[in-house]
């Protein structure tokens, strides 16, 4: 047992070494950004999220809240964990692969409840699966937010397609992209270092998914509104969450 434990802590060893890296990348970028800055993530979307879910909770009823929107938006907390912690280290490509994996599985969540909003979850999961074969990526994500905000596809296009096609030169080989990261930081080709213009983008990107995704949940959950409007945070969401913002003025 001794021997395993003292194994243990050498491979651990190794492991700390190996990517002891990322802390002069964390600490580079506390120094660049500052704390709000630097923060950001954890802390606003991370707040967002727990105040949200809080509402849902104070004005439905457990069983209206299970369904595949519900609980698709629970998965988004663990998200912002890995979102700030790529932040941290730098690693800004993964970050962007995995805010279209968020936006895109808020959008299917969306589309499925608002066609058939009277199935149970497991139910709705089926219709997931079955739609999954011929309406995903962009589609999915237009039609979910033609739906949600009663726009024009034409008007979503001209919106949210420049959000979706910014994410997806991080899903595909690109040499445009490779190009552009390389005159701004050539490092961070093969290696996670810090860029204050790279971070600086991907905070403006963050933000801009979870703007969709907050609108898509608060139309889900109407009667949240009421809470959103009195929340005293929410200048900070007129700075950055216009869509959001859009969903909880209408008719008001």
């Amino acid at each position: 047992m001794k021997q395993d434990d003292e194994r243990t802590k050498q491979l651990e060893n190794i492991l700390d070494k190996l990517y002891e890296n990322w802390r002069e990348v964390r600490r580079e970028t506390i120094a660049e950004l500052g704390e709000a800055e630097s923060l950001k993530i954890i802390d606003f979307h991370a707040n967002n999220w727990i105040d949200i879910t809080r509402w849902i909770g104070s004005k439905y009823e457990r069983s209206e809240q299970m369904n595949i929107v519900s609980f698709q938006f629970s998965r988004c907390f663990k998200e912002i964990y890995w979102l700030q912690f790529l932040f941290y280290t730098g690693n800004y490509s993964t970050g962007y692969r995995n805010l279209r994996y968020v936006l895109e599985m808020m959008s299917q969540a969306y589309y499925v409840d608002a066609k058939y909003p009277d199935l149970g979850l497991d139910d709705q999961f089926v219709r997931a699966r079955e739609i999954e074969e011929h309406i995903w990526g962009w589609n999915i994500v237009k039609a979910a937010l033609s739906l949600a905000l009663s726009k024009r596809d034409s008007e979503v296009r001209a919106c949210f397609k420049p959000l979706w096609n910014e994410l997806n030169q991080y899903v595909h080989p690109s040499v445009a992209l490779l190009d552009s990261i390389a005159l701004e930081d050539f490092s961070s080709l093969v290696t996670d270092s810090f860029s204050r213009n790279l971070a600086m983008d991907f905070l403006h990107i963050t933000d801009r998914v979870f703007d969709v995704t907050y609108a898509l949940v608060l139309k889900k959950f109407l009667k949240t509104r009421e809470s959103a409007l009195g929340y005293e945070f929410l200048h900070e969401w007129e700075e950055c969450l216009p869509t959001t913002i859009s969903v909880i003025r209408a008719d008001y």
